[in-house]
């Protein structure tokens, strides 16, 4: 997985941010999930069996009594699963060459290795009353059977916790098996005491059958592993187009990226040593194959490269899902930038279509192509002749009679396929900029490719943003060159400059206040929102990484509001209210004093073509288009001296996104801690909107979780008065004496209770 800068471990999976990963799992779940499917259905069609007859299967009777229908904790469920595998039937959740690797690593390394190397995973919790989803009962039909909601509801805020909480785990489980893993689909079965649910992901989504109890039907849980263990790699989901790589071949990924992090960065030693890390980890070089476009033009063939470790890995499961390697061919030894992502098939033209269409018209500043193409999946058919591609499943199933809504809405899932695109152009990500002059510059440069575009194919980049601008040092330069990537989100435009696709494109942070603003979500992108999201770019790196004297609560709040804030009235989202407010009356960055008076007064003349001030109005009114940007921003280079080395980076204050759920505890616990009911007075529009910014700043804002209804029977059992108290004692020291761990934890059964360790934390925190 790709590495954080800051800290050199693995990105994006920070444990104190565990809690709020989740629940954005879960409400994204809701999204693509699709059930409930028969449990033979669901056998037949995706653990299909072409050999045997099953009497090699061993006897399923009594094979699962020894787990308890219902439990007081996860554990009780855990301890009794992992007998019935060593007992009975010897089930594995990794394949035998994959055993040993995890068997030798560091105690500490054991479950992050695990989901490296797992072939499924069974997550247990106590109860069946804690799973997320419920079946319809078998008398309904008609409108009852239509309204019936596959998520369950709750009338209690316990039970409604500890189950999001389980399938958020679940969940979070699966994400990090695909982004360690170069896989297509995978099966994982959740056990909730002896009911149990069978599983199937992939880029598209996720299809769950009906709930079974393992006591009365033994046979088919058996059926299920015996099946598991006769499929192939390629029927167990494994992408068989990435194979290890050979030492000469790792000895060449290794000798050829060195070189090329040396000359992009000028540095050595150590600290060429660090930079490689990113890029190479010894002893996991793989060789990708990348197939052309079907069907092939004379001449043109399979190529493979050799890669190791990504600068970008996916942490969600359903969507693109980029990937994004630096690589070596294998076969000419140059190296080049490797994406791997699922596309979407309704657009016929791929980026690798537009990419080589667009260098050909002469388009400067973008990446060059060298081979691109949808990925031809291996099949257990030798038979088969035709051209198969890796495709996603779970769509097939969305109009299946079976299939029942979710959180009150139907299920919309779109087919993906995998596509490979490598480039010649390779650089870092515009956010490791040295100074101002370095950022003016990369960005015009990107500026330069968006008019190109436009004037040369009446294209609109529609995906503006830092992450994909990037740097590089070309041989005729003396500072690294800006290059605008990312291209497959583009479109042509029409005669009256909007986008021939309706809906919003791009990513958030940066998308224009036009595109955000409430009930624009099916507007057309225009060129001047592509402007508007240069200028948020700039002004974002500016903020982040440029020097100022701002108050880090002030910085804080600047970020959130004109970057993250997003409004959600449950149908649809919107945003770009602090963009509003600043563009107007320049609200928060006003109170921003950068040191560098160049990026001062390219921020204050760009601010003010975008929406002048009262007082600006004669000044800067109309100059809001390319040809008045350009002008200046040309002549600005030109004329102005900028600094070169000037980079300060700015911490955030992270606090309003931690969960004091998702710091380290000595406890060793499952998901599975009941927590009191929180009370809460209900809060007018108008309140929540002014108490955002202020919370913000403090420290204390916390992104709500996803709500469901609750409307449900309560629930029984809890922990002994004597276990809360000791787990809120123990929550609170880990609490004041370390932030992060694992995202197994228990929580403090009252919030009041862990007041006097949050303060505590966040004063830390803000030091």
């Amino acid at each position: 997985m790709a590495l954080d800068p800051k800290t050199s471990r693995t990105e994006g999976l920070e444990p104190v941010l565990a809690m709020a990963r989740n629940r954005t799992h879960i409400k994204e779940a809701q999204k693509y999930t699709i059930g409930p499917m028969p449990v033979a259905t669901f056998m037949e069609t995706f653990l299909s069996i072409t050999s045997g007859d099953g009497r090699d299967m061993l006897s399923s009777r009594n094979a699962f009594s020894a787990v308890p229908k219902f439990a007081k904790k996860p554990a009780e469920v855990s301890t009794r699963w992992r007998k019935v595998q060593r007992a009975e039937h010897d089930v594995r959740d990794l394949s035998s060459m994959n055993l040993l690797g995890v068997v030798n690593a560091l105690p500490f390394l054991a479950l992050r290795v695990e989901l490296g190397y797992a072939e499924l995973f069974i997550q247990t919790m106590a109860d069946p009353m804690f799973d997320f989803f419920v079946d319809p009962s078998p008398d309904a039909e008609g409108d009852a059977l239509r309204r019936h909601d596959f998520a369950q509801t709750f009338s209690d805020e316990q039970r409604c916790e500890e189950s999001e909480r389980a399938f958020g785990l679940h969940i979070a489980f699966a994400s990090e098996v695909f982004a360690r893993q170069h896989r297509v689909f995978l099966f994982t079965v959740s056990v909730a005491g002896s009911t149990a649910r069978l599983f199937r992901w992939d880029r598209s989504g996720c299809v769950v059958t009906e709930a079974f109890d393992i006591h009365d039907h033994p046979e088919t849980f058996a059926e299920f592993f015996w099946r598991f263990s006769k499929l192939s790699n390629t029927g167990r989901g494994h992408d068989l187009t990435i194979q290890m790589a050979s030492r000469e071949e790792e000895s060449l990924f290794h000798s050829t990226v060195k070189e090329y992090v040396k000359t992009q960065l000028e540095v050595d030693g150590e600290e060429l040593d660090r930079a490689l890390s990113f890029h190479y980890q010894p002893g996991h070089v793989t060789v990708v194959r990348v197939d052309p476009v079907q069907p092939p033009e004379p001449g043109e063939h399979s190529e493979s490269f050799l890669v190791s470790r990504p600068v970008v890995t996916p942490l969600s499961l359903s969507g693109r899902c980029t990937r994004g390697y630096w690589c070596v061919n294998a076969a000419t030894g140059r190296i080049g930038f490797l994406k791997d992502t699922w596309r979407t098939i309704v657009r016929k033209d791929t980026e690798g279509d537009i990419l080589h269409h667009l260098n050909e018209l002469g388009v400067r500043n973008i990446p060059a192509l060298a081979i691109d193409g949808d990925v031809i999946g291996c099949t257990d058919k030798p038979e088969d002749s035709d051209v198969v591609f890796q495709d996603t499943q779970t769509d097939q199933f969305v109009d299946e009679p079976w299939a029942r809504r979710i959180d009150g809405r139907d299920v919309i899932v779109h087919r993906r396929r995998h596509y490979r695109l490598v480039t010649h152009t390779v650089g870092y990500p515009l956010k490791d900029i040295r100074g101002t002059e370095e950022l003016l510059h990369a960005t015009y440069d990107a500026f330069i490719a968006m008019q190109d575009a436009l004037a040369k194919d009446s294209r609109i980049h529609r995906d503006v943003s830092v992450g994909n601008i990037i740097l590089v040092k070309e041989p005729d330069r003396t500072m690294r060159q800006g290059y605008l990537i990312d291209w497959e989100s583009s479109d042509q435009v029409d005669s009256a400059g909007e986008a021939l696709h309706a809906g919003r494109a791009g990513t958030w942070a940066f998308m224009s206040i036009r595109m955000l603003y409430p009930g624009h979500q099916d507007h057309r992108h225009t060129f001047e929102d592509d402007m508007e999201a240069l200028l948020y770019v700039v002004l974002y790196c500016a903020l982040l990484y440029l020097p100022h004297r701002v108050l880090l609560s002030t910085l804080t709040e600047t970020v959130y509001m004109l970057f993250d804030e997003v409004q959600d009235d449950g149908t649809n989202l919107s945003g770009g209210g602090g963009k509003v407010m600043n563009r107007y009356r320049r609200t928060f960055t006003r109170r921003i004093v950068f040191t560098s008076p160049a990026i001062q007064e390219w921020l204050d003349t760009v601010m003010g073509y975008h929406g002048p001030l009262p007082q600006d109005y004669a000044r800067f009114s109309g100059k809001w288009t390319p040809a008045h940007l350009d002008a200046f921003w040309s002549g600005f280079l030109k004329t102005h001296t900028l600094e070169r080395d000037d980079r300060t980076v700015h911490e955030l204050s992270m606090v309003h996104f931690y969960d004091l759920d998702s710091l380290p505890s000595d406890l060793a616990t499952s998901p599975g801690y009941p927590r009191s009911p929180r009370r809460r007075r209900n809060v007018t529009d108008e309140e929540e909107t002014s108490s955002t910014a202020s919370s913000v700043a403090q420290g204390t804002y916390r992104r709500p979780p996803a709500k469901r209804s609750r409307t449900g029977p309560a629930p029984t059992g809890g922990l002994r008065r004597s276990e809360r108290i000791r787990n809120q004692q123990s929550r609170a020291k880990a609490a004041t004496t370390a932030v992060g761990g694992s995202a197994h934890t228990a929580k403090a059964p009252a919030r009041k209770r862990n007041a006097g360790a949050k303060g505590r934390l966040r004063q830390r925190l803000r030091k």
